[in-house]
């Protein structure tokens, strides 16, 4: 019974998978479980992604409705999250956080090498903010930014 003031408000799971490295399990496998659990109409998946420019970093947000392939940027692809392997439509956001330094390097040592500014823990706060702010004005109907910033505190 929830309040008429909460009416705009979609039914939303919220799941952060870890890195495999740290969590022993593959972000697709998780994620394709709680999928088959919880029978969503959509997977809203966002991850850091790879630029070949540095003025992208941070500063770009790659949307998709393809889904995405953790760690591909950075050639350690994983396993897709998209619509076939997960059983439900994929919506992918992503954001540069690092860049593939021979884009700025001439040196063959450069290849196969990923730089990341010396602020990315601020930079990746603010895009997440900013991120975070869009799918909560975009799932629930009749909210403002003010609305999130109160819900926040």
């Amino acid at each position: 019974a929830m309040p008429k003031q909460f009416a705009g408000f979609r039914p939303v799971s919220a799941f952060r998978t870890g890195v495999l490295g740290t969590t022993g399990v593959e972000s697709a496998e998780a994620v394709r479980g709680l999928v088959a659990e919880v029978q969503p109409a959509m997977v809203l998946a966002i991850d850091a992604l790879a630029s070949r420019r540095c003025g992208r970093v941070c500063a770009t947000v790659q949307l998709s409705d393809t889904g995405i392939i953790p760690g591909s940027g950075v050639g350690n692809d994983r396993a897709e999250l998209c619509e076939r392997s997960l059983g439900a439509p994929v919506f992918a956001i992503g954001v540069p956080t690092v860049v593939d330094a021979s884009a700025f390097s001439d040196s063959p040592d450069a290849a196969g090498m990923f730089v990341t500014p010396r602020d990315i823990d601020a930079s990746v706060r603010d895009v997440a903010k900013l991120i975070g702010y869009g799918i909560n004005l975009a799932l629930h109907d009749g909210l403002s930014v003010a609305d999130v910033d109160m819900l926040k505190s």
